[in-house]
């Protein structure tokens, strides 16, 4: 728990105007679960929030990103439950609950579930408007879904729009 408080810590505090204009409580059985078609989230920050946003992702068995960058955004991922295999600077390691990851902007880098059961993660985008993906994104599964033909024509159009920039197939 203490990397992720001094990683949260370190990010709010190096730009001491507030992340959020308004406390945010989202409970457990609440907040506005979107389907991804091969996961699902939840925002726990308000969709304004520019400078970090942090939400629920629920990886589905099988899912894998393509070995991509973001130039401009740092991510990280706590595990929640399940397991997440995670690949960076050369080395793929998997990581279970209570594990955390953090990932530098403009490190290339892939992730994805290849266990039988759901994995959640805590995610923390900074800047914030970076979770403008996932919404994107769940408004584009609802006319073109993962089965669909335009797909990943669609997508890839989408993370370009979005600080992702696709380096090669998926290491895993």
């Amino acid at each position: 728990m203490r990397p992720i408080l001094i990683a949260c810590a370190a990010l709010l505090l190096a730009n001491l105007t507030p992340a959020c204009a308004q406390s945010t409580i989202v409970r457990a059985a609440g907040g506005d679960r979107t389907s991804l078609g091969v996961g699902d989230i939840v925002p726990l920050s308000p969709s304004s929030a520019e400078k970090i946003a942090q939400i629920k992702l629920v990886e589905h068995p099988g899912y894998r990103t393509p070995l991509h960058v973001h130039e401009r955004t740092d991510e990280s991922f706590y595990v929640l439950a399940g397991s997440l295999t995670f690949h960076a600077d050369g080395r793929t390691i998997t990581l279970g609950p209570g594990d955390y990851v953090f990932i530098p902007r403009g490190t290339p880098h892939a992730q994805g579930n290849l266990t039988a059961s759901d994995t959640v993660l805590l995610t923390t985008l900074v800047p914030g408007d970076f979770a403008a993906f996932f919404r994107a994104r769940a408004e584009l599964v609802r006319t073109a879904p993962p089965e669909h033909p335009d797909y990943g024509a669609r997508m890839r159009a989408l993370g370009k729009d979005h600080d992702i920039k696709l380096l090669g197939p998926t290491p895993f």
